[in-house]
Parts: structure tokens; sequence; C-alpha cells
């Protein structure tokens, strides 16, 4: 068994390792620094708006999920509509995946098809791959 945090960005469910969030919290009155960035208890972190990260448009998040993508890596914060809540899972749990963009799949390596709502969350990748810029993944 493993504990994630169900989240929402425009119409996509995610899954995240719940073990790797250290805080959620309201944007509302939250403070963007330049380029990307966050003050989150006296540090500055990456913030990464989830719909822009998997390619697709999604009004503003609401929330901020304090997310570390990699062990003994730096924190950073996720951009989110919605928190759902916790779920425990099981290996067998999750399915095949299906067919998603490129851009979407390398951030994503499993689903879980939810049976009382009948939604596919998806699962984020741990280590979370390299985020690039649009001029780096024209350039490699």
């Amino acid at each position: 068994m493993a504990i994630y945090l169900q989240v929402r960005s425009g119409p996509v469910y995610l899954m995240l390792d719940a073990l790797a969030v250290h805080e959620v919290l309201g944007l509302e009155g939250q403070i963007d620094g330049a380029q990307g960035h966050v003050e989150w208890r006296d540090d500055v972190l990456s913030a990464i708006d989830m719909a822009e990260l998997l390619g697709f448009e999604a009004p503003a998040p609401q929330m901020g999920v304090v997310y570390t993508p990699e062990d003994d890596g730096q924190p950073i914060m996720l951009r989110v509509e919605e928190v759902l809540g916790l779920k425990n899972l099981s290996p067998q749990d999750w399915s095949k995946m299906p067919r998603i963009p490129a851009d979407s799949a390398r951030y994503i390596d499993g689903v879980w098809l939810e049976p009382q709502h009948e939604r596919q969350s998806f699962r984020f990748r741990r280590p979370m791959p390299q985020v690039q810029s649009p001029a780096e993944d024209a350039s490699a």
C-alpha cells in the first residue's frame, strides 16, 4: 500500500506521492516572485503550474502543493486547481496506461480508474523528469 494525494488541474486528476508532500496551501494572497518562483518558509521555490506543464489550458490555480520531486531533492510548488484528499492504493490498483500526448506522458507512469466517479487519475512520476522550457524542447 502507498498513500497518494489526489489533485486536479483542469480536466486532469493527478496522484502525488503523499510522502513527498510537505504542505498544501491556498494561493490567495501568495506573492509570486520573478520567473516562476515563490517564497515558502523563508526559502525560494520553483513554482510550476501543472496545467501548463502537462500542455493544456485551465483556469488559474487555486492551491499550491509543496512537493519534493526526488529523494534528497529541493522542494518545488506545484500549482493546481483543487486538492481532493488522500487515497491508499496498492500496486494492483494501477491500470495499463492509455495513450496520452508524449509531452504529458513523460510526467506520468500509471493510471488509477476511480470506480465511484468513473474518472482516471494519473500517477505523477517520481522522480520527476527535468522540466524544460519550450526553447530547450525545440533544440533537443
